[in-house]
């Protein structure tokens, strides 16, 4: 629901107090980032441009676990932080890797976003009733 006249819509995250995060946590904030274009599909049919702040911050998010945080199966603990100070972009790795990443940031992001999907049309009711209730006032 919009909620200004700059926005279409309006995604409210925690504020950057909490360091730390599981896996599972950060898999949670990419299915509440994927939220708004999950709904789209299910109550509309279809999906705008709405979502592409989201998508950019979900796109760093499991980026961030593959090449950062060492959170994933495949590629294992190792991590490849970006040099931002330098003056190309001089990656510490070979295309093969850098192809392994960006196959499992599709999974991954993919698993979230059908899993957001599958919570959506469980709660579709709800998601209706809130909606109304914000349509009301």
């Amino acid at each position: 629901i919009p909620r200004s006249n700059g926005a279409l819509g309006f995604a409210q995250y925690l504020p950057k107090e909490v360091f730390l995060r599981t896996q599972t946590q950060i898999m949670d904030i990419v299915c509440m980032a994927l939220a708004g274009r999950a709904a789209e599909e299910i109550f509309f049919g279809r999906v705008t441009t709405g979502a592409s702040d989201d998508l950019k911050r979900v796109t760093g998010l499991v980026y961030s676990t593959i090449q950062l945080y060492g959170m994933n199966d495949r590629l294992g603990q190792l991590s490849f932080p970006k040099d931002q100070d330098a003056f190309f972009d001089v990656r510490p790795y070979s295309e093969k890797t850098a192809k392994a990443m960006d196959e499992e940031a599709r999974n991954i992001v993919d698993a979230a976003y059908q899993r957001t999907l599958d919570l959506l049309r469980e709660k579709k009711e709800q998601v209706e009733g809130v909606a109304n209730m914000l349509l009301d006032k």
